[in-house]
């Protein structure tokens, strides 16, 4: 059988009756939400990542822009800082020689910044990608650079920011080569690499295999857990079939990997975090819409949030958890505005949605989110869009999540209904509606209902009830009813029986 590594799934969303009557407008302007910076493609093009240093600066990798030459015609990326006011400066430009495709930064202990490219490095612009160092100054290095997927058995394509681990020596995946492949996939497997920055020498410690049933192709960047070992994941491979989905693995310094858990169904795009009650979440994608999954050490898997398009729909990226203790994380589909726009959402601890932002592909914020959440030393939240903004190639953007967003709930009484009975919904805003009133944009995901469109809160007032009407219910379904404003929102569910 052959896998393949999947980029990027569409499909199409359908709640009703809500979010197509305005999907096509731009957002009004909201409260906590900025653009830092609007790239050009000469400056970059494509932001992928983004991390903040010490010296209270933002530091970064486009994926695209800059040498159209070299790489034509899209370019072969930039590494650029930027400071909270959007002050941008390009560090270094990729020529396809010392590599194309930057995946992103890391600090490293020693003050230097270390990272990745996709490909490139090898004198003629071809080859498997880089390992490389920035200095403060801009100083850029190449450190090493892979060979490729068709070779045994160096690594090929890196595919996440590596990271430092607490031996000072850096770590990281590619998402081919290694020391197994098949004919179905000359490419391999992909591997787990280690890096010494004292000597200089690139080590794989792991080739990752089909028949073992641990995954194959990793695809993000690993994090050192509370017991000292690495944790990643796979997007494939999975199971005893190899088809089950992506899985969660663990691996030692020396290379010994285990496998946490399958993640069965999904494929995750992205590695995991483990939060402050010891348990890891990340992220995963399908045909439905994707997930946020949590596992504890054991690797019990629990599905958190299937996303349905409104709140999001198959995230790219992992998770940030922040010091308020929730769960932050984009997809770059879905939202309440545009199905192409993407969104930012908050997860509580009890499964609880909020989409902070949705983003539409007309508007000037961007859209598609491209890079996992930063929360900044001002408690604010920092990312980037991999496309759209003024000039079309992306953005960095700012929101500060305790800015609560207009409408503060939505709930509905009773949470049970039967064939032809109703419910009475509340929705309440975060303060009293303006001169005019505020009219506040309704919808679920059942055909077995009917809902209004919206509901108008008055002025001066917080809160306005609407109607739930069940129609002929044919089979049990539990539905997710949103409330937003300006792609700003919240849910609840109702239980629908025969």
């Amino acid at each position: 059988m052959t896998h393949k590594r999947i980029v990027r799934t569409l499909a199409i969303f359908l709640l009703v009756p809500v979010i197509a009557a305005v999907a096509v407008n731009a957002p009004a302007p909201m409260a906590g939400f900025k653009v830092l910076h609007s790239f050009s493609g000469k400056d970059g093009g494509s932001p992928n990542s983004l991390i903040q240093a010490t010296d209270g600066l933002f530091y970064g990798s486009a994926a695209n822009g800059g040498d159209t030459n070299s790489c034509p015609s899209d370019g072969c990326g930039v590494l650029f800082k930027s400071d909270t006011s959007g002050n941008f400066v390009v560090l270094h430009v990729f020529h396809a020689t010392d590599g194309y495709l930057p995946t992103g930064l890391v600090k490293g202990s020693d003050g230097n910044f270390y990272g990745t490219t996709m490909s490139g490095g090898q004198p003629s612009g071809g080859g498997g990608g880089t390992f490389f160092r920035l200095d403060p100054a801009g100083n850029f290095t190449v450190l090493y650079g892979f060979i490729g997927g068709l070779a045994c058995c160096d690594g090929g394509g890196p595919v996440g920011t590596p990271i430092q681990a607490s031996d000072g020596n850096f770590y990281g995946t590619t998402g081919a080569g290694g020391a197994f492949r098949d004919t179905d996939h000359p490419g391999g497997f992909g591997t787990i690499y280690r890096f010494n920055p004292d000597s200089g020498q690139l080590t794989i410690l792991h080739s990752f295999n089909l028949p073992d049933g641990n995954g194959i192709f990793p695809n993000g960047p690993l994090f050192q857990g509370s017991d000292g070992l690495l944790y990643g994941t796979t997007s494939e491979g999975g199971g005893a079939s190899h088809t089950s989905g992506g899985t969660a693995f663990r691996v030692d310094m020396s290379g010994n990997l285990s496998l946490v858990a399958v993640i069965t169904g999904m494929e995750p795009p992205a590695g995991l975090i483990q939060a402050k009650d010891g348990f890891f979440y990340g992220t995963g994608q399908n045909a439905a819409g994707g997930s946020v999954y949590r596992l504890n050490t054991n690797g019990k898997l629990t599905f958190i949030n299937r996303f349905d398009g409104a709140d999001g729909f198959n995230p790219h990226v992992g998770l940030l958890q922040a010091k308020d203790g929730f769960l932050y994380g984009t997809t770059s589909e879905g939202g309440l505005l545009d199905f192409q726009g993407g969104d930012i959402f908050r997860l509580s601890a009890f499964e609880a949605v909020r989409v902070l932002h949705s983003f539409v592909i007309t508007g000037t914020d961007g859209f598609s989110p491209s890079s996992w959440l930063i929360q900044g030393s001002d408690g604010a939240l920092y990312g980037v869009n991999g496309g759209g903004g003024v000039n079309g190639h992306g953005t960095i953007f700012r929101i500060d999540p305790r800015i609560p967003g207009p409408v503060a709930s939505v709930t509905v009484n009773p949470t049970v209904i039967h064939s032809g009975q109703t419910s009475t919904g509340t929705v309440t805003l975060s303060s009293p509606a303006p001169a005019g009133g505020k009219v506040v944009t309704l919808g679920a995901g059942s055909f077995q209902m009917t809902i209004p469109a919206s509901v108008k809160v008055a002025a001066g007032a917080k809160t306005a009830k609407f109607t739930i009407k069940a129609l002929q219910v044919g089979a049990a379904q539990t539905v997710r009813v949103y409330a937003s404003f300006a792609g700003q929102g919240v849910r609840t569910t109702l239980k629908l029986q025969p």
